[in-house]
Formats: structure tokens, sequence, C-alpha cells
């Protein structure tokens, strides 16, 4: 297992984390695993080299940090894994500061997942999401405190704006506190809208991105048919459950990706998945991966992706296919546009170069 360190300043993590969501049954959505198949798990994430693990106050009521918690302390499990957690979504309908990013609202959530987690500190501690209000150097101040008290190894961002993401970086850097290690953000050949806002403020700021639904809930693997009928192939999914307001199943862009990506997995000779989360692992600011599976084969599966190396005719074949409009001002920063600057001797780092394999470790 290849590892890779969560920016410039944070741990070193494997390149792929196992997200817990599935852990618990309070939602009874049939996609959650019992605690049988949560242990073995687990354990088959260790075995494989994945040295952490992704949960968060919200998912399943609280379960999945209960059960991840109770898993880790049955097997002996806490001192091989970093624990990344998250708080923000409120989790009980009468406790006004059960969700928010304020600093009540964060000790509070915080204070509950230790207790659930059974353990004195969570090494990464994300804010889930930006509640509208409560102002980012508060968030920040707030979460610094944590680090300094030794509750929270790291502090984290996750689908939060790059504004704000450069906001509480700036703040951090001018008065000398903890800066967020990484983003987590919806990312995969279905989800690049954000890159031109965030992926040269990772390179600039030296923070680490981790990817969550890198499979797009299943759309990215071979498991589904999309067509004028519906969705159709295993498990209970729905057109809704594919998407967070980022995925349209029906989409022509859709089908050209999926279409281009049965492709190129076909002439590698792997799994669709396979060939999805190699291109993802094989962009030079992505740290690590976070897998939302739900059986052992299905995470043996993927970790399979780690060896897969894509040549560059194939990832511009992903990139293509995959690739959104660039909107203003970013079309400032084109190559087209910087020859006006440069000519043709164009600096070989420079903005919007995002896609370029970083080879062998």
């Amino acid at each position: 297992m290849e590892h890779r360190s969560l920016g410039r300043n944070g741990p070193s993590v494997s390149v792929l984390g196992l997200g817990v969501a599935s852990f618990g049954d309070a939602w009874g959505s049939g996609w959650t695993t019992d605690l049988r198949d949560a242990r073995d798990l687990l354990r088959a994430a260790v075995d494989l080299g994945i040295t952490w693990v992704d949960t968060a106050s919200v998912y399943n009521r609280g379960r999945s940090e209960e059960w991840l918690g109770a898993l880790m302390a049955r097997d002996g499990l806490r001192d091989d894994l970093l624990v990344a957690t998250k708080f923000g979504y409120r989790t009980a309908p009468d406790d006004p500061h059960a969700g928010g990013s304020g600093v009540e609202a964060m000790r509070r959530s915080v204070t509950r997942s230790l207790r659930r987690l059974r353990t004195d500190h969570v090494d990464v501690l994300y804010l889930h999401l930006w509640d509208g209000v409560t102002p980012p150097e508060e968030t920040w101040e707030a979460a610094s405190d944590l680090v300094d008290e030794g509750l929270v190894g790291s502090f984290a961002l996750s689908n939060v704006p790059a504004w704000y993401a450069a906001l509480v970086h700036g703040r951090a850097t001018a008065l000398g506190g903890h800066a967020p290690v990484c983003l987590q953000m919806h990312h995969n050949l279905l989800v690049r809208e954000w890159e031109d806002e965030f992926v040269d403020l990772l390179r600039h700021t030296g923070t680490g991105l981790v990817c969550w639904g890198p499979l797009a809930n299943g759309l990215l693997t071979d498991r589904y048919v999309v067509d004028e009928d519906g969705i159709r192939g295993e498990g209970r999914m729905t057109t809704g459950t594919f998407t967070t307001g980022s995925v349209d199943p029906f989409s022509e862009r859709t089908a050209t990706v999926r279409t281009e990506l049965g492709r190129v997995a076909r002439e590698v000779g792997r799994p669709v998945a396979e060939v999805a989360l190699a291109w993802l692992l094989g962009r030079r600011y992505v740290s690590s991966v976070m897998l939302g599976v739900t059986s052992v084969e299905q995470l043996q599966q993927a970790s399979a992706a780690v060896d897969l190396r894509l040549d560059a005719a194939l990832r511009a074949r992903l990139d293509a296919a995959s690739a959104v409009p660039v909107h203003y001002p970013h079309t400032f920063v084109q190559d087209d546009t910087l020859r006006l600057v440069h000519g043709d001797r164009l600096p070989p780092d420079r903005a919007g170069r995002h896609d370029a394999d970083p080879g062998p470790p």
C-alpha cells in the first residue's frame, strides 16, 4: 500500500482510506452493514495496509462512530489506525448546539465523538460543512485550541468554498496557528467542476486533498445500466442516491465518461472501477481516496487500483471525456491566453496543469 503525506504538514496516510458511513443500522436504508460485516471490513482494511478510517458524528446517528470505537477496542486496532471524524451537521433535533460551525457545537461534537470512538483524541477533525453563518476565523481558532489541547491531531475542511479555505489558511499563516492539513471534496471523473478554484489553492498552500465518492455511488463501475428506462443493477440505487447535486446519471456527459471509461478498462484488461480509481490516484494533488465499500470483496477489488498506472495517452482520453468548461476568470490562465505573456515558452508548472501523472512513487 502506497502512502502519501496529507499536504505539506499533515501525517502520512495510505492512499486508500476506509470510509465507514455504512457502519450502523440507524436508518434502515439497506446499504448499511451489520456488526459482523463491519468487523470483517475493518480487519481486511488493516490487512491490506490501509492506515486510516473516516467517519462523522452524523453518520447513522452516531452509530458509525460507536461501532468503529467498539471494533477498534475489541481487536486492539486503535494504534494501527488514524481516525478522522467530522462535525457540523445537526445530530439532535432538540439541541440548538447539535450542529453548526461555532465553538460550542464543535466542542460538544468532539466530546461526543471521543466517547463513542473510545479514544482520547481524533487524529483528523473535519469541518463537515460550513453553516453559512459562523465566521471562518471563529471555527479555525476553536479548532486550533483543540489541537493545542491534544484532543485533535490535525484540523481539516470538507465541502467548503475555495474562498473559505483560502481565508482560513491565510489566517493560520499570519497568526502562526494550525492550518488545515487537507480538504475532503467530492471528486471523481464525473465531479470535476471545482478543480479550477481549488487545485492551484492546494498547491500554493501545501494543503492535501482527500477524495470522497470516488466511484459516484457506483456510476463509475460496471454494476449499473443507465438508459432511457432508468437505472438497473445491483443494490437499491435510485436516481436520487447517485447525486448530491453534482451528478446527473442521464446526462450526455455522464454517458460519454462511462463509455470511454469502459473502453479504457477493456484495453488494459482491468475492471472499470479500478481504472476510475487509478485515474484519481494518478492526479498529483490527491493525497488519499476514501472508499465507501460495504463488503470485503469490494474493498479487495478497489485496493488493486493502487498498482494500476495509466499511461499518458489513456489518461488524456479520460481527461478529455470528463472535461468541464473553464469559466472566467480562469480563462485567463489557460495556455492560449498565457502565450500572450510568455510566448511559446510556457512555464512547465503553470496554473491549470493539474492532470500530470506523477509516475511511480
